[in-house]
């Protein structure tokens, strides 16, 4: 069956596609094929035409970048890449620090989650203590609340607000992806 699209509806289609742009890709610089050691380089001849051509064009896309960058000495080379990599470890850190905020709230949300699941089955037990036959039915998850009880009753303490620590997880992720 086939299916006829308006005109008008089809215009439509094609102004959105025209309107969504992919973003631009950024481009690596390759690296350069050594022709000395390489032995594919040495034994086959198509392979050494296309490693020559291939340095050639990296080789000119590293001076295109180089220049653009305002880059001409080796000093201001030797800067341009010190301060890239003390930007690029700036921001692994500031990752790490996101990665480590996430997990303590995911943590955290597991703790408050286990405090509300398993406290009708403590507060049960507590008030009969005596009462043995519901001791051995529950007894894993009694165990499990009474397990980590500085961490839980840490978290009970002051009740998180389930939203608010997803909330903040979510910021974080945000921000963890720039």
């Amino acid at each position: 069956m086939v299916r006829i699209i308006p005109k008008k509806r089809l215009k439509e289609r094609i102004t959105e596609n025209q309107s969504i742009k992919a973003p631009p890709v950024k481009k690596r610089i390759k690296n350069v094929i050594n022709m000395n050691t390489n032995a594919k380089v040495k034994e086959i001849k198509g392979y050494e035409y296309w490693a020559t051509k291939h340095n050639l064009n990296t080789i000119a896309e590293s001076v295109v970048f180089i220049r653009e960058h305002g880059i001409n000495s080796i000093k201001q080379l030797d800067e341009y890449i010190r301060k890239s990599a003390e930007e690029r470890q700036r921001l692994q850190d500031k990752i790490k620090a996101f990665d480590k905020d996430m997990q303590l709230l995911s943590d955290t949300m597991e703790q408050v989650h286990i405090v509300k699941k398993y406290q009708a089955y403590r507060k049960e037990y507590k008030s009969s203590p005596s009462d043995k036959a519901f001791f051995e039915e529950h007894k894993s998850k009694i165990i499990r609340y009474e397990t980590d009880p500085a961490k839980l009753k840490k978290s009970y303490s002051k009740p998180s607000n389930s939203k608010h620590i997803l909330d903040k997880l979510d910021t974080l992720q945000e921000k963890r992806i720039p």
